[in-house]
């Protein structure tokens, strides 16, 4: 017990020093001015192309997005479209249940909350090492409690984040598109962004395992982000390998199996199968400390 109590101490420092300092304040509003950014951008797409898909059925065309979802779900063309997005057309049609608005958040939080993500968590603890006030917490408790704390109230912070980045993209939704109530939108956004922070869970890891090595904040960030694009990189050799066929498909199915994004499509999954996904994500995260942790608890403070 008193080693979790040492965790939540440090969990909650890590998160009001974080504030403190302004430096979660920054990380958050980063982040709603990217998301809002990017759901304006996909409001345009969609008033775009219901002006097409109106030009094609002979009806009037209107100047604000969503008049036409009912119509523009039933087209072909952007089913496809969606259904490459969210991994296959299996779960398409239970997806279509939620506002699109809520979609394409989850689909564009997949892309952002890895960087996001690693980026944040990079200095957690390269930052106390770098000015050795690591010492003084070490002396009260243990190593590991340190690293479970730091990456507890990472993930706390991103939690934050995303829970912010719901009430931008929700402003977006109400101002500039229409085919959605206000409930049913932040229903969605809130239900898809669990989903989201889940997913940040890897990333968080590797972060805090790269401020595990070295005492520069620097050169931690580099490396959480220079190891969150390489896994992007290795889904896309794990994705080729597969069609080489033999020996090279186990390998390619081995490596998707440890890697977050191999997870996405499940992430997908309607209902509570996505839970799988999640589970997998929080212990790939658990991983990933771990493997830090296996050089921190060595290291001269």
């Amino acid at each position: 017990m008193t080693e979790l109590r040492d965790i939540g101490l440090i969990a909650s420092f890590e998160v009001r020093r974080a504030v403190r300092t302004w430096r979660a304040l920054a990380l958050i509003v980063l982040y709603v001015v990217a998301t809002a950014g990017a759901a304006y951008v996909f409001t345009q797409i969609i008033g775009a192309a219901e002006q097409s898909l109106a030009s094609t059925l002979g009806v009037p065309a209107t100047d604000t997005p969503g008049t036409m979802l009912t119509e523009l779900k039933a087209n072909r063309e952007f089913r496809g479209a969606l259904s490459q997005a969210v991994g296959g057309t299996d779960q398409l049609d239970a997806l279509l249940q939620w506002p699109l608005l809520a979609i394409f958040h989850l689909w564009f939080s997949f892309l952002l909350v890895p960087f996001f993500a690693a980026s944040a968590s990079a200095e957690s603890i390269a930052l106390d090492v770098r000015t050795r006030a690591l010492r003084f917490e070490a002396l009260r408790t243990g190593r590991l409690e340190i690293v479970l704390g730091r990456f507890l109230g990472q993930l706390l912070l991103t939690g934050l984040a995303a829970a912010a980045s719901i009430g931008g993209v929700w402003t977006v939704g109400m101002l500039y598109m229409v085919g959605h109530t206000p409930l049913g939108l932040a229903t969605g956004l809130v239900w898809f962004a669990v989903r989201a922070w889940f997913f940040s869970i890897p990333f968080v890891g590797i972060g805090v395992a790269c401020s595990q090595l070295t005492a520069s904040p620097a050169w931690a960030r580099v490396l959480a982000i220079s190891m969150t694009a390489g896994s992007w990189v290795a889904l896309g050799i794990a994705r080729w390998l597969e069609t080489r066929g033999d020996g090279w498909a186990i390998v390619a199915d081995l490596l998707i199996q440890i890697l977050p994004q191999g997870w996405l499509m499940t992430m997908w999954a309607p209902g509570l199968d996505w839970m799988v996904a999640a589970l997998v994500c929080s212990a790939l995260g658990l991983v990933a400390v771990g493997l830090g942790y296996a050089r921190f608890a060595g290291r001269d403070l």
